[in-house]
């Protein structure tokens, strides 16, 4: 049996994230197409795993509805374009606006204002190294997590923890086309400076700004129509 201990993990740190996020980069990508099938003995193989975790990624690849099982044929990936990825920014969206106006009360102002320094240190810094897109990614996730964490509901955090392999699949996918890392962290420093003045329904719309955007320039940097376009012909 191959030996999953030492496989890289995902952004929410298990093997499952990290199946998740390398086959959501793929179908980003256009390596995995609409109508494609993906076979659990062949993802197996493919990134020496057993098939209990590629079960386990694909469960929850068909919770975000990026895939679904046909009889007889197993799981098969849903066409995904400019569509699909903003209505799972929109889903994202709602989750995140409530949980952030739901922070605002309680929310730790010493682990914002650490992030706020980090923010600003990483923009101050920025260079094209992949080791600055990493940290750019960690603070990201770090932000929104910590959000969520501190909105008091667990069900909420739960659900929001659920898209934060396609968002960080995302991050990967785009890198910094658009700039799309300095957009973040200068939105971030609104969200934040927002929660520090517990202003609930202003960093709540702030929130709402960021994550609309993020969807623009996803579908934008992703080049996504061009490669529907391309596969078609």
């Amino acid at each position: 049996m191959p030996h999953e201990k030492n496989k890289a993990t995902g952004s929410n740190g298990t093997l499952r994230g990290y199946l998740v996020n390398s086959i959501i980069k793929s179908i980003f990508r256009g390596d995995i197409g609409g109508g494609d099938r993906l076979v659990e003995q062949d993802l197996a193989a493919k990134f020496g795993v057993s098939r209990t975790p590629i079960r386990e990624a694909l469960g929850e690849l068909m919770a975000l509805g990026m895939i679904r099982l046909k009889p007889n044929h197993g799981a098969v990936v849903c066409p995904f374009g400019p569509a699909q990825i903003v209505e799972l920014y929109h889903v994202r969206r709602i989750l995140e606006m409530e949980a952030t106006r739901l922070a605002a009360k309680s929310i730790d102002p010493v682990a914002l204002r650490t992030l706020l320094d980090q923010t600003t240190d990483l923009l101050s810094s920025k260079n094209d190294s992949d080791e600055w897109a990493a940290a750019a990614l960690a603070v990201d996730h770090e932000l929104h997590m910590l959000i969520s964490r501190s909105s008091g509901s667990d069900r909420l955090a739960e659900e929001i923890g659920k898209y934060r392999n396609l968002v960080m699949a995302v991050g990967d996918a785009v890198g910094n086309k658009l700039q799309a890392h300095e957009q973040n962290m200068a939105e971030h420093m609104e969200v934040i400076n927002e929660l520090l003045q517990q202003h609930a329904e202003d960093a709540a719309a702030a929130m709402g700004k960021h994550i609309d955007r993020g969807a623009a320039t996803a579908v934008e940097a992703l080049g996504l129509k061009d490669k529907q376009t391309a596969r078609r012909l």
